[in-house]
């Protein structure tokens, strides 16, 4: 049995060496909704079709809730910003996935099921739902709608991660399909918004979570850690196909605009850049990010799409991670992951391969 989930999310950053040592509690890495309290209602999740002003929440960051499983009510409830001081050690590193897991072929269910099965055994090697994986965020795109109750009732999910959003409804009216961002509760999340993209004729977004980090302490040091950051993270889809090249810039660069925020450490975007045409080879370097990928752009050692897909395009490497400044923080070269995946015989799991990396804070000595 697992333990219950605490309404607590936001964990305050340390003072500054003038004033008083943090409350700390020494523990091995902590569960940050281990604990339930009282004062959160259960919040039911819906899957409805949202209704608001289109005008107001485009290219705006619209806040949004960060919700857990509560083994106790025995269903999904919003985290909150309350804080009672600071749990550590926190992570000093997380794995950071990403996967396009392909809304428009048949079995979508299946599929997911097989992807999210793939990065639960394969990549996090957790090989039963008991096994907490280690600290990580999951960006999925290209969920349906008919898949999101999937991700809700998998147990893994319940017992280790936070989701963001709480449910289709806080995707663009008419979508059907959208982002996901699984992170574990290992990581304390502080913040979450949505930017939908004014430009995007295929109701295309970027999701962002604020997350809590530690700096690394020196092994003879007697504190846990250096400090405390927040890294901002976000997963996104941009505009597809020759006809969105001219979206695409913009919407790299309204993400880059959100990823470099004052008292932010720096920001990671990754996810479906579809980049696909010459105009996409200077969008990155344009909006002011860094690509972690250290080959060319032709490297076919890059390429996560194309090999697993009827379309009529040639392959070419679609899916990025790309990062700020990178003073404070370091993110490896992603690995590809769901090669060659599928169910049964002849279904692939994606007709993209998803990626893999490591971040890490790092200290300025």
């Amino acid at each position: 049995m697992y333990q219950d989930d605490i309404d607590e999310s936001f964990i305050p950053s340390p003072p500054s060496d003038s004033d008083d040592e943090p409350l700390v509690t020494s523990s091995p890495l902590s569960d940050f909704y281990d604990t339930e309290t009282e004062g959160s209602p259960p919040l039911p999740v819906r899957v409805r079709p949202r209704q608001q002003s289109e005008a107001a929440m485009y290219d705006a960051q619209i806040l949004l809730r960060a919700v857990r499983y509560s083994s106790r009510r025995k269903r999904w409830a919003p985290t909150s910003n309350c804080a009672k001081g600071i749990k550590e050690p926190l992570p000093s590193s997380i794995r950071l996935v990403t996967w396009n897991i392909d809304f428009m072929n048949p079995d979508r269910k299946r599929r997911f099921h097989a992807a999210l099965t793939y990065i639960q055994q394969r990549v996090l090697g957790c090989q039963t739902a008991n096994e907490r994986p280690e600290p990580c965020c999951i960006l999925l795109q290209e969920i349906h709608v008919s898949v999101f109750t999937q991700i809700l009732n998998a147990e893994w999910v319940r017992r280790y991660f936070i989701v963001v959003p709480t449910g289709t409804d806080k995707w663009p009216e008419h979508a059907t399909y959208g982002n996901v961002t699984l992170v574990s509760r290992t990581i304390p999340v502080v913040n979450a918004f949505n930017i939908a993209f004014s430009n995007s004729e295929m109701h295309r977004t970027a999701v962002f979570v604020d997350i809590k980090l530690s700096i690394p302490a020196l092994e003879d040091e007697p504190r846990l850690s250096r400090g405390i950051v927040t890294l901002r993270i976000a997963n996104t889809h941009l505009e597809s196909l020759p006809c969105g090249a001219v979206a695409r810039p913009r919407q790299l660069k309204l993400i880059a605009h959100a990823l470099r925020e004052n008292a932010l450490l720096g920001g990671i975007v990754a996810g479906d850049m579809n980049a696909i045409g010459p105009s996409d080879e200077t969008i990155v370097e344009d909006a002011g990010l860094w690509d972690a990928w250290q080959g060319g752009d032709d490297d076919e050692e890059g390429f996560t799409w194309g090999y697993q897909s009827m379309e009529q395009y040639p392959p070419g490497r679609l899916d990025k991670v790309l990062s700020t400044r990178q003073d404070g923080f370091m993110v490896d070269e992603p690995e590809r992951i769901g090669i060659g995946e599928t169910i049964g015989r002849d279904k692939w799991v994606s007709d993209h391969y998803g990626l893999v990396t490591r971040v890490h804070i790092m200290r300025d000595d």
